[in-house]
């Protein structure tokens, strides 16, 4: 991972955490999805946290500017990170502003 992927707008899509939960819950088959997501909103790790799913499938959350040690916008938002040929997810919660990107939800 390279920071300078996640500074690109190109690379990054803001979305309701509500909206990726019940999507991704799905797609990849991740029980309690948004209950982890909470977790790890309220006690994120330097390293992030790896989520694997039913089938084969995983996400990583993280907290940008905790792993890298820099600030980049919206980076003290977790993130999903899927790899580097896909578009990352910056969550937010209802009522929390976010700086930019496209916007799902």
């Amino acid at each position: 991972m390279n920071i300078n992927w996640f500074k690109d707008p190109d690379n990054v899509v803001c979305v309701d955490v509500n909206v990726f939960s019940d999507i991704f819950s799905k797609k990849i088959a991740i029980e309690n999805l948004r209950e982890k997501l909470e977790d790890f909103k309220r006690n994120p790790i330097k390293e992030g946290e790896v989520i694997k799913g039913k089938e084969r499938n995983c996400i990583k959350l993280m907290v940008p500017n905790l792993t890298f040690g820099q600030s980049i916008e919206n980076g003290e938002k977790v993130w999903v990170y899927l790899g580097e040929n896909y578009d990352s997810f910056c969550l937010y919660w209802p009522k929390e502003k976010v700086l930019y990107g496209s916007m799902i939800g």
